[in-house]
């Protein structure tokens, strides 16, 4: 299944992140493409994650048929949900996970949580509130599988520049093609200028077939899609993540910066917890 000759390049500036071109065997992605689910099964679901335009993930009825009905699907299915997985991917970023915890960026050292395989981040994407109240510590996969059409990546695809919840170690994006022609719909690296208030873009990542892009969530990891403004076809990706039973990354201020592109890590003062909660209980 995983390509012995791909091609696998790391970056640390501005934040660690990973790409690896043709990371499954042509045949074996071939197969995954061909039979990537419509969007008229999409529009069916029973429910969707709304990660993405339209997808699918563990416990959902599309979910479950796609994997009872396509072996590759489902042999694909028991790498993601598997320690393999975790922890190749954890061993391309352990250089990078301890010097995160040398400088204090971590909550301590989480490179002694455990693993747990199975799907344990059913459906929704649990908030980083609920995560708190569970002392257990480990490391799950998860995987999505959706698509973006034209606007995607405006109100969508995380909402602009953004890094993932405070629980997210490693968050993965793999294409699968699915369009004839597209504009826009890049993965977009982001880092700060010189100003430090202000991001700049440092990497446009086409959505090419069987690339998949890894990359590190610590505090500097912005990160957005470029919004599609034409499409014909679709954009068919898999959302790949390995997250934590509990928040990781330390909070940030909450300053402007902050607020506007990190909030999923920002510690919010007394004053900001009132001014939120009053502006809740204003809100029509």
């Amino acid at each position: 299944m995983i390509n012995k000759h791909q091609n696998l390049e790391k970056f640390n500036y501005p934040f660690p992140y990973i790409k690896i071109n043709n990371f499954l065997s042509e045949d074996f992605f071939e197969n995954l493409e061909k039979n990537f689910p419509k969007i008229n099964e999409f529009q069916n679901n029973d429910r969707s994650v709304n990660r993405m335009d339209h997808d699918t993930t563990h416990g959902d009825n599309l979910y479950s048929d796609l994997l009872n009905r396509n072996s590759f699907y489902k042999k694909f299915h028991q790498y993601i949900y598997s320690e393999q997985f975790v922890n190749y991917f954890i061993d391309l970023f352990k250089d990078d996970i301890l010097k995160e915890l040398k400088k204090g960026f971590l909550t301590e050292n989480i490179l002694t949580y455990h693993i747990k395989p199975e799907p344990f981040e059913v459906g929704r994407i649990i908030g980083k509130k609920e995560f708190k109240k569970n002392n257990n510590k480990f490391f799950y996969p998860r995987l999505d599988i959706g698509l973006g059409l034209e606007g995607y990546g405006k109100n969508s695809g995380g909402g602009g520049i953004h890094i993932d919840n405070p629980q997210r170690l490693i968050s993965m994006l793999f294409y699968l093609g699915g369009y004839n022609k597209i504009e826009g719909g890049d993965h977009r690296v982001w880092k700060k200028s010189s100003d430090k208030n202000i991001l700049e873009i440092h990497e446009n990542i086409k959505p090419e077939r069987n690339l998949l892009i890894a990359a590190l969530q610590n505090n500097l990891a912005f990160h957005d899609v470029n919004p599609i403004k034409y499409i014909e076809g679709s954009r068919n990706a898999f959302y790949l993540a390995i997250s934590s039973s509990i928040p990781i990354w330390k909070s940030v201020k909450g300053d402007n910066f902050n607020l506007k592109y990190n909030k999923n890590r920002v510690k919010l003062g007394l004053i900001q917890k009132i001014k939120k909660k009053f502006l809740k209980q204003n809100y029509f």
